[in-house]
């Protein structure tokens, strides 16, 4: 009467309990590393200001690692000219 179906309870743990604890492990970790980054993008802008740099030269500074984006259509069109 008091026997617990141990088969039982490992298979609902494993079913339930492991997707769950695994999903929200996954959100956590997610939303931990955009705030990390974030937190050294803030970090750095910080130090470039108190290094005495201007807006455009920061801006400059941190979009230079980017790929250049597309500008209008007549600059993307304008090598078939």
């Amino acid at each position: 009467m008091g026997d617990i179906d141990v088969t039982g309870v490992t298979a609902v743990v494993c079913l339930v309990g492991l997707p769950l604890i695994s999903g929200v492990t996954a959100i956590i970790s997610h939303y931990w590393s955009k705030t990390v980054c974030h937190q050294e993008d803030v970090n750095l802008k910080h130090h470039l200001l108190a290094a005495g740099m201007s807006a455009e030269e920061i801006e400059r500074v941190l979009n230079a690692g980017k790929s250049k984006q597309k500008g209008s259509s007549s600059e993307a069109w304008s090598g078939f000219e």
